[in-house]
């Protein structure tokens, strides 16, 4: 399991980076977090036309002889995603020379990482989120240090650092029924972070990411 390599930051970078290189889960390990019922146009969105692009990034670093990530709390603004527990990451722009550097140049906005300080391993799968418009590429990255963060007040009302002995924790994982866009009404499952629930895209991407990081022995 890699829960042994957690005390080990440069050993397990070095793996993850080696396992990011093999066949990716996709909807087998993004399907396990997926709202219900399923939304197929999740994973085949290859016939959608004008989605908006954008990435976003699971920024592993050391802290307190573990494994860390952020994730941010949204500020609250007329929008579907306002007040969500999310990673940082953001849309695509005109400068951005690929999804990995809008998802770096979102992270140094939204929580003041310097981009020059992230070292990238590699991507996860593509995902669609169909109540925004978007398909997201998840970057994984680190820093050899804690980073300094300063969140931008505008975007980020809260900073999460979560502990990645947490995340692989199975008894973090829940669900709801809850309403969404409209009134529908869907069973959602969810992480339970330091007492924030962590659903939709989010979960899903960081579901992929615990399948990766189980496949490590």
């Amino acid at each position: 399991m890699v829960a042994k390599y957690l005390m080990d930051f440069e050993g397990l970078i070095d793996l993850l980076g080696e396992e990011l290189k093999n066949p990716l889960p996709g909807m087998e390990g993004q399907i396990k977090m997926a709202p219900k019922p399923v939304n197929n146009t999740r994973f085949n969105f290859n016939h959608l036309n004008e989605v908006k692009l954008g990435g976003v990034l699971i920024l592993l670093y050391p802290k307190d002889g573990s494994v860390y990530f952020p994730l941010t709390e949204r500020n609250q603004y007329p929008g579907i995603h306002s007040g969500q527990i999310s990673l940082p990451g953001g849309k695509k722009e005109r400068q951005d020379s690929s999804l990995t550097d809008t998802s770096i140049r979102e992270t140094t906005e939204e929580i003041g990482v310097l981009g020059v300080n992230v070292n990238v391993l590699g991507n996860l799968s593509e995902l669609y989120i169909q109540a925004s418009n978007f398909k997201v590429l998840p970057t994984v990255g680190y820093t050899a240090n804690r980073p300094e963060f300063i969140n931008d007040k505008r975007e980020v009302a809260n900073l999460l650092e979560v502990d990645l002995k947490e995340l692989l924790n199975p008894g973090i994982r829940f669900s709801k029924q809850m309403k969404v866009k409209n009134d529908l009404e869907l069973h959602i499952p969810y992480f339970d972070i330091q007492n924030q629930m962590v659903w939709g895209a989010t979960a899903m991407i960081l579901s992929e990411f615990v399948t990766i990081l189980n496949r490590i022995n």
